[in-house]
């Protein structure tokens, strides 16, 4: 018995790390707070589904810095806001080795690689990965058949055809961050991504123990506890430094975290179920443009068979030049409609990635009433009917089935 107890303690550990992470979840304000806690409760569990998916990755796949390989990030092991247009692919690496990345490139709207100083995701202090270098799509350098090699390594190999450095500063990079952005799901394809490392070839995994077991465990346990402790932080600061019930004023990523040349807008709303909120703006010379709803958890809501996100190749544009999105739980009869999915505390999110130098996103209007009052508002939107919606939903589940998006 004591000997199956000690093949089971990585197990028994992770175990035990599920009920502590779901302790500290049920602390968060929103939920504590909440006038419907079923429906947080439920939210909470998702969002823990989530983070288990990506601890046990953590643990047992994206670690080894020998032998790496590609996580694929997808809505089943997403943290964060997972963003249905984009593609995510991250591996570790270490500072003293030398890797090589070979792929052929798709055609999507806007390529990031970007190695950094910290695995990609949130531990307890809040920490996002540090750009140690990066490159995008526009100067990766392509054979005539679209494939190509980048190396990652301390020094620039003669010959290198794409390098990226390892360290700057005093940052020593372990990640490797591959995002594909796609504005049209029907015409735009995904790359393909391999790495290795080629100074350590030859070399085995280690074999299989009990020691080896527990040790990834045990990292897929102190993962998800710690991204845990600094999701609830990170929410809970964002919340109290944005106004409620309407959206922020566009801003660039700062502080060398996350993508580097993004710009974002966020807000939370606590809507009932009769409430509605119309959000303007205008069209911009991104590459990449897009509006995405999710809960206080930031769990993605349902983009496979209803439409909670759109990008500006997706949504409608009037007269002006201008998207007008209606985001409510109930249909209200136009193109660009996001479906809160019953969710009653709504986060919206909206990007711009690649967008011409010295031009920024132009100023967003959001206005929230009952759903008769925004309707109101719609008087030249033309009407979207039961059959045009069950069309549109068709159309974007058939995108995402035939896309190879990871989905």
């Amino acid at each position: 018995m004591n000997h199956l107890q000690t093949e089971l303690k990585g197990a028994l550990q992770f175990a035990k790390a599920i009920e502590q992470t779901r302790d500290i979840m049920l602390t968060a304000p929103w939920y504590v707070f909440s006038p419907n806690p079923e429906q947080e409760l439920a939210a909470a569990q998702k969002q823990l589904k989530h983070q288990i998916a990506a601890a046990l990755d953590e643990g047992f796949v994206v670690h080894d810095a020998l032998h790496p390989e590609f996580r694929v990030m997808s809505q089943h092991n997403q943290y964060g806001l997972y963003n249905p247009d984009n593609k995510y692919f991250a591996a570790t690496i270490a500072s003293d080795g030398i890797y090589v990345i070979r792929g052929k490139k798709g055609t999507s709207a806007s390529l990031e690689i970007q190695v950094g100083a910290g695995n990609p995701g949130y531990n307890e202090n809040l920490t996002s990965p540090i750009t140690v270098d990066q490159i995008d799509g526009e100067k990766l350098n392509l054979r005539s058949d679209d494939t190509f090699e980048i190396v990652i390594s301390r020094n620039k190999p003669k010959g290198a055809e794409n390098w990226l450095q390892n360290y700057k500063d005093e940052y020593e990079a372990n990640s490797v961050l591959i995002r594909e952005s796609f504005m049209d799901w029907e015409q735009e394809k995904g790359g393909t991504w391999y790495i290795e490392r080629v100074d350590t070839v030859g070399r085995p995994n280690a074999n299989l123990t009990p020691t080896l077991i527990n040790d990834q465990y045990a990292r897929a346990s102190k993962y998800l506890i710690n991204a845990t402790k600094g999701w609830v932080k990170f929410v809970d600061r964002l919340r109290a430094n944005l106004a409620s019930n309407m959206l922020s004023p566009p801003r660039p990523t700062q502080d060398g975290s996350g993508l580097p040349g993004q710009w974002n807008a966020a807000g939370f709303f606590v809507m009932a179920p009769d409430d509605a909120i119309m959000i303007t703006v205008s069209k911009s010379n991104a590459k990449y443009q897009s509006i995405q709803i999710g809960d206080f958890w930031f769990n993605a809501l349902d983009f496979y068979q209803r439409q909670t996100s759109l990008t500006a190749a997706q949504a409608q544009i009037n007269d002006n030049d201008e998207y007008r999105f209606i985001i409510s739980a109930k249909d209200p009869g136009v193109a660009n409609w996001l479906d809160t999915c019953g969710t009653q505390n709504v986060f919206v999110f909206m990007r711009w990635q690649g967008l011409p130098k010295g031009e920024e996103p132009s100023a967003i209007h959001s206005k929230k009433g009952t759903l008769s009052e925004i309707r109101e508002c719609l008087s030249d939107e033309p009407f979207f009917g039961p059959k045009k919606r069950k069309a549109q939903l068709a159309a974007r589940k058939q995108s995402a089935l035939t896309k190879p998006r990871g989905f």
